[in-house]
C-alpha cells in the first residue's frame, strides 16, 4: 500500500506532514512503516492568488503530480494543502488512486470526536475563505465556521508567507489573542486551515486548544494503511 503526497505547498508544511506520519505509525523497524512518495512540486502556482483572480491557474500542476504519483504506484494521495482542496474535483478526475479530502476529513473527525462543539473559527488563507470550502463542507455536516475580520485575515496571510519564507516572527500570544478575539467566553475551538499555521503552531508552542487539520490528514494516512 503506497501513500502518495502532492506536497511543495509549501516545502516545510509536507516535511511537517511526513514527519507526523512517521510519528502516528505504529513501527519497530523501517519495514514496518508506510512506503510514501512525494512529489515536492513548487511549480504549482499560488492558489490564493488564482481564486482572487490575481494569479496562474494551480490546476495542470496539481493534476501533474496527482498523475505522476499514481503512474509511480501510489495507491492513496493526500494533498496536505488546504487552499488546494478547492480544486479537488478537478484533481480526481484523472487520477485513479484515493484522493484524500483534507477538509472533509477535518469536519468528519470533529462530528466524531468533539459533539460539543458546533461552531469553530478559522484561521486560513484568504483563498480558502473566499472559496468557502470550509463552510459548504462543515454545512453538510451540522457545523458552522466563524471566519475572522479583514484585518485579522490580513495579519493572518502574513503569518502564512512568514513560515512560506522560514520568519517565525509571532509570538504564541500573538496567536492566542486573536483567537480569544471571536472565544466571546463560549470555547470555540480555531481550526488550523493552513499547513504553514500547523507548522508556526508547533513551532511557538501555542497552548490555545485547536484544531490541526494537517494532523488529522496524517492519522487517516495512517489508519488506512493499518486497515489494509
Amino acid at each position: 500500500m503506497i501513500l502518495g503526497v502532492i506536497g511543495g505547498m509549501g516545502p516545510l508544511a509536507t516535511c511537517n506532514f511526513f514527519e507526523k506520519i512517521i510519528r502516528l505509525t505504529s513501527a519497530d523497524r523501517d519495514q514496518e512503516h508506510i512506503h510514501v512518495i512525494i512529489d515536492n512540486n513548487t511549480n504549482i502556482p499560488d492558489r490564493t492568488d488564482f481564486i482572487l483572480g490575481k494569479g496562474e491557474d494551480p490546476r495542470t500542476e496539481l493534476i501533474r503530480s496527482a498523475m505522476r504519483l499514481e503512474l509511480a504506484g501510489a495507491d492513496y494521495i493526500a494533498i496536505p494543502c488546504n487552499t488546494a482542496h478547492y480544486f479537488y474535483e478537478d484533481i480526481i478526475k484523472f487520477t485513479k488512486a484515493k484522493v484524500l479530502n483534507m477538509v472533509e476529513e477535518t469536519a468528519i473527525y470533529l462530528k466524531k470526536n468533539h459533539r460539543e462543539h458546533k461552531n469553530f473559527l478559522l484561521l486560513a488563507t484568504k483563498g480558502t475563505y473566499s472559496s468557502q470550502i470550509y463552510k459548504k463542507t462543515f454545512e453538510k455536516h451540522g457545523l458552522n465556521i466563524i471566519v475572522p475580520d479583514n484585518e485579522d485575515r490580513d495579519t493572518i496571510m502574513e503569518w502564512i508567507y512568514g513560515v512560506k519564507s522560514s520568519v517565525f516572527d509571532v509570538t504564541a500570544k500573538d496567536f492566542e489573542t486573536l483567537i480569544d478575539k471571536y472565544n466571546h467566553n463560549k470555547d470555540i475551538p480555531a481550526i488550523l486551515g493552513c499547513t504553514e499555521l500547523s507548522t508556526l503552531a508547533e513551532i511557538i508552542g501555542l497552548s490555545a486548544e485547536y484544531v490541526d487539520p494537517l494532523l488529522i490528514l496524517a492519522q487517516r494516512c495512517v489508519e488506512i494503511y493499518s486497515e489494509y
